[in-house]
């Protein structure tokens, strides 16, 4: 004779598979809220190409404006060679990153806690080092123009 109701949860739980681990280090664990936006803003922005984000929105105009800027420092578009357009986004996206965690910190009422400094102000840090670095590989130096002589141009050479 077949059993007529279900089993007891307990009979079951025993013998289904244990927990996956984690797919993502940067995972806050269940039940842990977000101190502050920085850890998800580089999870989502890491995986987002600049072409898809809205170009309306903050986060937008601010990606936007900082890669215009860096393609006029270095020259204008035609002096961007294919791997320093990857530098320029990627200083893009982390300058806005940068931007966001340094609000959150100066929002803090105390930078403290007890003797130590809030980890999120260690990751601003850490965040304006790699900023830095980036920039630096780009050039801190605005670069002119290749200027063409008059003449070639209208073609009296």
């Amino acid at each position: 004779m077949k059993p007529v109701a279900n089993p007891l949860p307990s009979a079951v739980a025993s013998g289904s598979r244990p927990k996956r681990p984690r797919h993502s280090p940067y995972r806050t664990p269940p039940g842990r809220p977000a101190t502050h936006g920085g850890a998800v803003l580089t999870r989502v922005l890491r995986t987002v190409k600049l072409d898809t984000i809205d170009k309306r929105s903050q986060v937008g105009c601010a990606l936007r404006r900082i890669r215009e800027d860096l393609i006029a420092q270095v020259g204008g578009v035609d002096q961007v060679t294919p791997a320093l357009s990857i530098l320029i986004d990627q200083v893009a996206i982390k300058a806005v990153i940068t931007q966001a965690v340094g609000e959150y910190v100066l929002k803090q009422e105390q930078p403290v806690k007890g003797d130590a400094l809030l980890g999120v102000v260690m990751q601003h840090d850490v965040l304006q080092k790699t900023l830095a670095t980036l920039l630096a590989q780009v050039g801190l130096e605005r670069r002119a123009k290749p200027v063409t002589d008059i003449r070639r141009q209208l073609g009296m050479d």
